[in-house]
């Protein structure tokens, strides 16, 4: 007994002992306290970071899609017409939704990504595309009418017929319903607006 005694206050005095070498750890110092300015700038990018209703609007889109697409290369003429696949995904927690288009078009195999968003800062929702056919990228601003259920975008286009000039552009965007939408874009030339493109597509069963 007086052994496992002894044994138990050595071990109690080593253990004081290390303690009393080793370094007091100081207390974690406060974060610097913000200025008004730097306050402000905190608060306005939380606004603009957050997620509202029309960021939950364009999650709708979220899933498998099929299309069907008809394209003139003449206004007037009979259109190229094809089919493909598209699936969206929510992206950044729910901020964007990025679209991505496999199919044909032209006899060529078509790949096609894009984005879709609400700026918090604009005020504006938003559309980002960009495709194998080309080395150009799309951005355009556009709104949301609830009452026909549409988006309506709107951008300038480089004329890869007249480099350095821009062609005006115009895509809508009607939600039919939860499981079917259509796409329209609009092209100016020469003063006058003309369908070039329908994309009709349905949601995967």
């Amino acid at each position: 007994m007086k052994i496992k005694l002894l044994t138990l206050s050595l071990a109690a005095l080593a253990t004081a002992a290390f303690a009393q070498t080793q370094p007091k750890q100081k207390p974690s110092a406060a974060p610097p306290k913000m200025t008004a300015e730097q306050q402000a700038m905190m608060e306005a990018m939380q606004k603009a970071g957050a997620l509202g209703p029309n960021h939950k609007q364009l999650q709708a889109m979220v899933g498998d899609w099929t299309y069907a697409m008809k394209f003139w290369m003449d206004p007037a003429g009979k259109p190229e017409e094809s089919t493909g696949a598209t699936t969206y995904r929510s992206v950044m927690d729910g901020r964007f939704v990025q679209h991505e288009h496999k199919g044909m078009s032209m006899g060529m195999p078509f790949h096609g990504i894009g984005l879709l968003g609400y700026d918090n800062v604009t005020k504006q929702f938003q559309s980002h595309f960009f495709e194998n056919m080309s080395t150009g990228q799309m951005l355009m601003n556009g709104s949301y009418d609830s009452a026909t259920k549409t988006y309506t975008f709107r951008g300038d286009m480089d004329d890869m017929m007249k480099p350095g000039t821009k062609v005006k552009v115009r895509e809508t965007v009607k939600v039919v319903d939860n499981n079917s939408q259509v796409l329209e874009w609009y092209e100016t030339r020469g003063g006058k607006e003309a369908k070039t493109m329908e994309i009709t597509y349905k949601r995967k069963k």
